[in-house]
């Protein structure tokens, strides 16, 4: 279980790139924001096409390191992943020769994940993520739904404190995205650990989130933040998500290109 007394601070994180002939580009500048237990569960980045967020979640879980700022998980840098501050990329991963449960032991092959996971049953995570009575099956001709359950069932077994999702729904169709919806709310009740969707998609951001960061591009930085209320999460076809979304339509008025953002419900 978290600790309760967990922050993680995102401090001033910038990006730069150089190609092969000296070429630099900034993706991401100045970036800060703070996630404690006082935040909300679910929190999403909504960034248009191309605005370094996937970049940006690769630092914070200390796969990628930045140009310049730190990652501070309670009052000390994050240097490298040790399974606090926990990824699952827009693909979740699984391996087509092993089952659901071989697949999701995988992560108890780290030591990072053994140390936390002594008082968490693989069983219980199976059933938490819908996939009861496919412990057995193999992945390999699977839905994209499918294959995110077991990535974060994988994921919650590390018992993070930040579980970060980059895009995840992207490419699935409008039903398996209801489905990963509502399981998302649904596992939100059960764990101590906070989300982070990175998105570029409005009404996801929106639907899902307690708060949303809002984020340009050329460079990637946060340009405002969007407190989202309980009424929004439950009713997203009633007045008040239209609110939200022209608030969101307003704050990206000319900062960004037309279309580089999903406004699409």
């Amino acid at each position: 279980m978290n600790t309760g007394a967990d922050t993680l601070k995102v401090s001033k994180i910038t990006k730069i790139y150089s190609d092969e002939f000296g070429t630099k580009r900034k993706v991401l500048e100045d970036i800060s924001f703070e996630i404690n237990n006082s935040s909300p569960k679910m929190m999403s980045i909504l960034a248009p096409f191309g605005g370094g967020k996937s970049t940006l979640l690769r630092i914070i879980a200390g796969i990628e390191k930045p140009s310049d700022g730190d990652i501070i998980l309670n009052a000390e840098k994050y240097l490298q992943p040790n399974g606090k501050l926990v990824l699952i990329p827009e693909k979740s991963p699984s391996l087509p020769w092993l089952n659901v449960k071989e697949n999701i032991e995988l992560a108890c092959r780290l030591d990072t994940c053994r140390k936390k996971a002594g008082s968490v049953e693989i069983n219980d995570l199976i059933g938490m993520v819908g996939l009861s009575g496919y412990e057995n099956h193999y992945p390999h001709n699977s839905s994209l739904g499918f294959r995110f359950r077991i990535s974060l069932a994988r994921a919650l077994l590390f018992n993070p404190f930040v579980l970060l999702l980059d895009d995840c729904f992207k490419k699935m169709d409008a039903v398996a995205r209801e489905e990963m919806y509502e399981l998302l709310k649904f596992v939100l009740t059960k764990v101590d650990t906070s989300f982070l969707l990175a998105t570029t998609n409005i009404l996801e951001a929106v639907r899902l989130s307690g708060k949303i960061f809002l984020m340009g591009k050329d460079p990637g930085k946060i340009l405002n933040e969007i407190n989202v209320s309980e009424d929004s999460f439950e009713n997203y076809s009633d007045y008040g998500i239209q609110k939200y979304i022209k608030l969101i339509e307003s704050a990206y008025d000319d900062k960004i290109l037309p279309g580089s953002i999903n406004f699409s419900i």
